[in-house]
């Protein structure tokens, strides 16, 4: 029995000293990850700005009070009124090689009318006769166009205040 006893003790002690070093090297990476890292954030004239550094690269998101293009190309509902949400953003990596930078744009628009939801269906099916329409089981009902870099988004959904009528853009950053 004193062999069975031994052995097991020396498992625990492995497996404690296993646990230890994971801690310890977790803590040295942290503390690299913290000195690399810089994050900075600042406000401008058309919304918040945040920028990470990392020793990969530079994340950039730009954000902007104005949904910016999310209206370009869908017309607007007659007679309804913006909402105080809306607003765009802009995300791009840059590494420090250079050689996989990427971007990303989103925006977003949201208006609301006292029409009916069929009669606001009506009028963007009349309007954006090549986009495709899908209904959601809630009774959402969206629009999609996907074409040239860009994915264009309009859902219609009836809330206890009005139909909302929600209009997204997202894409590659315009250049600058």
């Amino acid at each position: 029995m004193s062999i069975s006893n031994s052995r097991r003790g020396g498992i625990l002690a492995g497996l404690l000293i296993t646990a230890l070093a994971l801690v310890c090297v977790a803590v040295v990476v942290g503390i690299a990850i913290a000195r690399n890292v810089r994050v900075e954030s600042y406000s401008g004239r058309t919304g918040d700005n945040v920028s990470i550094e990392t020793p990969a690269g530079k994340l950039s998101i730009r954000a902007h009070d104005q949904p910016g293009g999310a209206l370009v190309d869908v017309p607007v509902y007659p007679g309804a009124r913006q909402t105080h949400s809306g607003g765009s953003a802009v995300f791009e990596w840059t590494s420090r090689s250079g050689g996989d930078d990427k971007g990303l744009s989103v925006a977003g628009n949201e208006m609301i009318t006292s029409d009916p939801v069929d009669r606001v269906v009506e009028f963007y099916q009349s309007k954006l006769p090549s986009w495709v329409i899908s209904n959601d089981r809630d009774g959402k009902v969206h629009l999609e166009l996907a074409e040239g870099g860009y994915k264009r988004i309009v859902m219609i959904n009836r809330e206890h205040d009005g139909t909302h009528i929600g209009v997204a853009t997202i894409g590659a950053p315009a250049a600058n």
